[in-house]
């Protein structure tokens, strides 16, 4: 038992400090991009990146002894979830409802206002993940379908898509072994793989590679998909 504990621990701090410095590049691969916006892939999901980054050694604290695991430290975390949550559920918003920007925020701010009455009423930890649980399947579920989508249709060459289509499917399996078997180490060991993944699809060397000069080029902002 000794010795899975600190394999967890071991697994959610190199989890933590490998999408630390991920995060650190895919935000600055999109500060380099002549046109940004707020809803480009790379600072969505850079900010997901720290979010994750905190949250796996939020995890690993207690494992270590350094904190207690108490029903207000689980809903610390779960606050602190919502800088992993809502970026990309701001991207799905975004690439569903492209003509709908003036709703977007209230969209967002409603599911938040959820998020956040969940975590400030549920008496415990079991209702905080069963209540939540409906969001994080909406955005694994919609990611998947989007994405499955772009790469079906050829309609976003920028990015690799399927990549990302693998990594929330490996994020699935992940926390289904975490669930059935209680091994939080392997679903970090996901984690890790996943955030890998996701770089290699943003940053896309192949399609850099063909065009040559590294830019990022947009998608018809008529069109129903698009990058941002």
């Amino acid at each position: 038992m000794q010795t899975l504990t600190e394999t967890t621990i071991l697994v959610n701090l190199v989890t933590a400090l490998l999408s630390a410095v991920l995060s650190i590049y895919v935000i600055r691969l999109w500060y380099k991009q002549e046109n940004r916006l707020s809803t480009d892939l790379p600072l969505m999901f850079g900010i997901t990146f720290v979010g994750q980054a905190v949250n796996n050694v939020m995890l690993a604290l207690p494992l270590m002894g350094y904190v207690a695991a108490t029903l207000l430290y689980f809903k610390l975390r779960a606050l602190w979830l919502v800088l992993t949550i809502f970026p990309l559920l701001g991207v799905i918003v975004n690439i569903w409802m492209p003509k709908r920007q003036k709703h977007h925020n209230k969209i967002l701010g409603l599911l938040m206002f959820y998020w956040l009455l969940v975590v400030g009423l549920s008496p415990t930890e079991e209702v905080v993940i069963r209540l939540h649980m409906p969001v994080i399947l909406m955005l694994t579920i919609a990611m998947v379908v989007t994405f499955a989508i772009v790469w079906k249709t050829n309609r976003l060459k920028e990015v690799r898509s399927e990549l990302i289509v693998l990594t929330f499917a490996l994020g699935t399996v992940g926390q289904a072994i975490k669930a059935v078997l209680q091994l939080d180490f392997v679903t970090q060991v996901f984690t890790a793989i996943g955030t890998i993944l996701i770089v290699i699809a943003l940053v896309n060397p192949w399609y850099r590679r063909k065009n040559g000069s590294g830019k990022s080029t947009k998608a018809d902002p008529e069109a129903p998909l698009q990058y941002a």
